[in-house]
């Protein structure tokens, strides 16, 4: 996965164990698609208000523009430091609402 220049926070969001579920806004900050053995797959990745970064792992192709900002609800899989940035690795992951 690409870095960006985001300011990124130098905390995990929460707890992995047990799950943590969340509501949040977030921007979107990167939207990449990579193999999977079955066909294709995307990472998105976003930033919400504090600066922590949650990422998201699918097979769903979404219009999603980098800088657009969502209300967003998921659940916190696990945590991994990824090029020198926290990531939340998030799980049911569902867009509630746009912010225009």
């Amino acid at each position: 996965m690409a870095t960006d220049d985001h300011k990124w926070c130098s905390e995990y969001l929460g707890s992995a164990r047990p799950y943590q579920d969340g509501v949040r806004d977030a921007d979107v900050r990167l939207v990449e698609s990579f193999s999977y053995d079955d066909g294709r797959g995307r990472c998105y990745r976003f930033s919400d208000l504090d600066g922590h970064c949650l990422v998201w792992f699918t097979k769903k192709a979404l219009d999603v523009p980098i800088g657009q900002t969502y209300r967003a609800s998921f659940v916190i899989k696990s945590h991994r430091d990824f090029n020198g940035v926290r990531e939340n690795i998030t799980k049911n992951f569902r867009i509630l609402a746009i912010h225009k």
